[in-house]
Formats: structure tokens, C-alpha cells, sequence
């Protein structure tokens, strides 16, 4: 008759008492690390070209006039892959030279929504951005026959633009170069009625690195309605896709206003 326990028995006994323990506070740390992960952005995402919805060509107006306008923008982003979206506000002040090409800038602010990280991590950040727009083409009387109206005209042109936003994330700043090709058509007299797509490039320059460059295709789309109630007042509904990685669509509202003689 054994006075005493085998030692092997009760070494595995200790070890599968461990194993079990341990098993489910692993995953539960797991689990707990998957809801608190900071889902990663882009520089795309997170300065002005990919934060902000796109809007139409301007109208060609008056070319003995130079204009000044304001310009208020909402953008977001959801379901980007991760748990969070990404929300954006920002107002701008736009140069028309001779009724044509417009020179802007564009200041705003960017946070997370539905963030499930920590706090410390949830912080918004701001952005910067500078856009050049040109009209190079504007005719109409080939899309007015083919729609049916004498007033429709169709605008052709590029535009460039540089995107800068600060602190994205611990030590990481975002800068962007953007080329575009803007067609806009706008119909109907009273109210003008636009609908608008710009295909382009987008670079992600990495400035807070040596890395080198990314460079992606986005497409801009919408419609606007131009001479609000009063003239000079434009609203404009877009939508855009950026497409690298696990960027969505993003969408949102533009509402610019143009100060005419």
C-alpha cells in the first residue's frame, strides 16, 4: 500500500489546473485587445482630399470680376474595417480669378467616432490644405441637345491640391499631393442643377518619414444645386472612394457661397 501521490500525477494535475486557468484569461485578453485596437488610417483618410467631400467646378462667371467666397464642409467616413468612423469639419476661403479658376484653403478638424479604444487614443486631430482649380474647357451646345436643354453647359478642367494634417497618431504626421480632372454639367435656368465626377491621383508622402511615396486612384461623384434662393449660394451632396487598402466610401455635404457684384 503507497503511503503517498505519485509526483508525476500531481506535477500533470498542477499543470492542466494551470493550463485551464490560463486559457480563458488569454483569450479574454485577446478579445479585450481586438476591441481596444486603434484601427490604423491613411494619409488619404485624414487630410483634406479624403476627409472632405468633393464638390463641383465652379460656374463661369464674369471675366472682368475676381470673387471672393466662403465655403463650409461636413465628411465622413464609416466602416472602414475597424469599429470607428472617421467625421470632419471644415470651412474655406476661395479665390476666383476673372470669373475662372479658383485658389482656396481649407481648415478643419477630424475625430473618431464609435471609438472603442482608449481615450488617450480617440483624440481628434486638425487639418490643412490648399487647392488650386482650373477651368480649362466650357461649352454646351452638344450635352443641351442631348438632354434636351438650351442652358446646359458642360465645364472641363484640373485641379491640384496639398493636404496636411498634424498628430494622427503619436509622432506621425500626414501629407498628401492630389491631381484631378474635373467634368461638371449643370442644367435648368432658374435653379441650376450639377452633376459632377473627378477621377484622379492621390500620394500619400509619408513626411514623417524617409518612406517612399504611395500612390493611389480615387473617383469624386455628386450633384449640387447652384443659385440657392439667392445667388451666389451653391449646395453640393458627394461622395468619393479612395482606392487603397480598406478605405469605403466617404460622403458628405458642401455649402459655399460667392460674393457677386
Amino acid at each position: 500500500m503507497q503511503s503517498g501521490r505519485n509526483p508525476a500525477t500531481v506535477s500533470t494535475r498542477l499543470l492542466v489546473c494551470a493550463l485551464a486557468f490560463a486559457g480563458p484569461m488569454s483569450i479574454a485578453n485577446v478579445a479585450s485587445a481586438q476591441t481596444t485596437q486603434l484601427f490604423p488610417v491613411l494619409g488619404e483618410e485624414v487630410t483634406p482630399i479624403g476627409a472632405l467631400p468633393p464638390i463641383a467646378l465652379p460656374m463661369p462667371a464674369s471675366r472682368d470680376q475676381n470673387y471672393w467666397g466662403l465655403r463650409l464642409q461636413y465628411g465622413q467616413r464609416r466602416e472602414r474595417g475597424g469599429p470607428e468612423d472617421l467625421m470632419a469639419i471644415a470651412a474655406g476661403i476661395d479665390y476666383q480669378l476673372r470669373g475662372g479658376s479658383i485658389f482656396g484653403i481649407t481648415g478643419g478638424h477630424q475625430w473618431r467616432q464609435n471609438c472603442q479604444a482608449t481615450s488617450s487614443d480617440c483624440g481628434g486631430h486638425n487639418l490643412y490644405g490648399a487647392r488650386a482649380r482650373f477651368n480649362l474647357v466650357t461649352g454646351g451646345p452638344t450635352i443641351s441637345s442631348f438632354i434636351g436643354d438650351e442652358t446646359a453647359t458642360t465645364t472641363i478642367g484640373t485641379e491640384v491640391g496639398f493636404g496636411y494634417a498634424p498628430k494622427v497618431a503619436p509622432g506621425v504626421n500626414a501629407c498628401t499631393l492630389d491631381l484631378g480632372a474635373p467634368l461638371s454639367i449643370s442644367m435648368l435656368e432658374r435653379i441650376r442643377i450639377v452633376t459632377f465626377v473627378t477621377p484622379g491621383l492621390v500620394w500619400d508622402l509619408n513626411c514623417s518619414n524617409n518612406n517612399t511615396s504611395n500612390r493611389s486612384f480615387f473617383t469624386g461623384f455628386g450633384f449640387g444645386i447652384q443659385q440657392l434662393f439667392v445667388r451666389g449660394l451653391d449646395v453640393h451632396f458627394g461622395a468619393q472612394r479612395i482606392f487603397r487598402g480598406s478605405t469605403c466610401l466617404q460622403y458628405g455635404v458642401s455649402v459655399s457661397w460667392v460674393r457677386l457684384p
